[in-house]
């Protein structure tokens, strides 16, 4: 017996969909897990990531999970800073955070003889918005002297100063025509 073009489609989109539902069992999916609100962000909060407390992203489990646990910027700016030294164009960076704004200086590599672009611009404010998505403001700066200014900032955060009462300082430099935001 002769089939109709109709049962022949009819059977092939049959057979396609049972072929894209075994696809979409759940051994073949990465969920991550919110942390508990309880765990704060220690390592093996839920994250999906390796053995170093460290998501896919490189940064800290709890980091851009959008968890109730805010994020510890003095502690953890320098896991913010690798992720957006990973950028081709930048050699190194300073993150410093007050309120919802985070300011971030970047030094750029040799071979790069370029500006802070729009593109690179986003690409930071990726990684910061990742690490912590109450950040509304995103500043980059690669002006000589508010990198240096910015670099003093994150010393004195690491050393136990409070970026709150820094915000006067940081706020001047996101300010600043060369700034982008």
């Amino acid at each position: 017996m002769r089939l109709s073009k109709w049962t022949l489609l009819a059977a092939l989109l049959a057979v396609a969909a049972l072929s894209l539902a075994g696809c979409m069992n759940a051994g073949n999916r990465v969920d991550t897990a919110a942390p508990s609100p309880s765990a704060g962000s220690t390592a093996g909060t839920g994250s999906v990531g390796d053995s170093n407390g460290t998501n896919q992203s490189g940064l800290a489990d709890g980091a851009g999970t959008g968890a109730a646990t805010p994020f510890d910027w003095k502690n953890n700016a320098a896991q913010v800073e690798t992720a957006i030294n990973q950028i081709s164009e930048i050699a190194d960076s300073r993150v410093v955070v007050a309120g919802t704004t985070a300011l971030v200086a970047v030094r750029y590599t040799d071979a790069y003889q370029g500006e802070t672009t729009e593109r690179i611009r986003e690409m930071v404010a990726g990684a910061v918005r990742e690490a912590d998505p109450t950040i509304q403001t995103v500043a980059v700066t690669s002006e000589e002297s508010d990198v240096t200014a910015v670099y003093e900032l994150a010393d004195r955060i690491r050393a136990g100063e409070n970026a709150d009462d820094m915000a006067d300082e940081i706020n001047r430099i996101v300010r600043n025509p060369t700034t982008l935001r």
